[in-house]
């Protein structure tokens, strides 16, 4: 008779199946720490988008309200030219604008933006769309003096360009834009910088080493208030 061995021992079949399970985790893993990173990758970018496209933003708003102070400089001295008194802007000009009682009654000769006068837009911010606006309120403060620019007398003054400024980051910004490095931007007594930046301007003011030590010679400067929570630019149009 034939005989048969019984052959014993322990599958691999098991073993094989565990390293297998084991390889498709790790794949697993590898495959989400991957994607983790992709995804932290294209958050990153997208912040740096939307970082430039924000900043490009801002600088054009800057642009456009210091393009606006080369405006109303040169409608000043144009109005010199064509022989008003310069003594007299001081105490005469007007910034009544398009819409307002009395902008077409003359003499129109005084008004700055009428087309008898200086003859420029109005521009009341720095933005003309829906985009928070980096600078508004702009007015011009007549005889105010800033020490060592312009005219150093009250009875004259100077011709100010003001506005007010939405945040310390973009005072600091536009004193860069302006000046080169920027840091805090320089404090001004509140008492002095309530009525150069009030709007519209109502009262004259004298900007010193007392209130302002960093504004003196300095023709445009972004300022902030004494409690660091609101911030304003000026800057000196007549005489320039």
């Amino acid at each position: 008779m034939l005989s048969y061995k019984k052959h014993s021992g322990i599958s691999c079949y098991p073993r094989q199946e565990s390293r297998q399970r084991g390889n498709v985790l790790i794949i697993i893993l590898i495959t989400i720490v991957l994607l983790g990173m992709l995804t932290m990758v294209v958050a990153q970018y997208s912040t740096q988008q939307s970082d430039s496209l924000s900043n490009q933003i801002r600088d054009d708003q800057i642009s456009r309200m210091l393009s606006q102070v080369g405006v109303l400089d040169g409608a000043l001295h144009q109005m010199v030219v064509n022989g008003e008194d310069a003594a007299a802007l001081y105490t005469n000009l007007s910034q009544l604008k398009p819409g307002d009682a009395g902008f077409e009654t003359a003499p129109n000769n005084f008004k700055i933006y009428h087309p008898l006068g200086g003859g420029i837009s109005y521009m009341s911010s720095s933005t003309t769309d829906a985009t928070a606006a980096v600078a508004t309120n702009f007015n011009i403060n007549a005889a105010s003096i800033i020490t060592g620019v312009g005219a150093t007398d009250a009875v004259t003054g100077d011709l100010v360009f003001t506005a007010k400024i939405s945040s310390a980051s973009y005072c600091q910004r536009i004193n860069q834009t302006i000046n080169g490095p920027a840091g805090v931007p320089p404090v001004m007594a509140t008492a002095t910088f309530d009525p150069l930046f009030n709007n519209p301007p109502t009262t004259t003011v004298t900007v010193s080493n007392a209130n302002c030590a960093s504004c003196v010679n300095m023709p445009r400067l972004c300022v902030s208030n004494g409690g660091a929570t609101a911030w304003g630019f000026y800057a000196s149009l007549f005489p320039g």
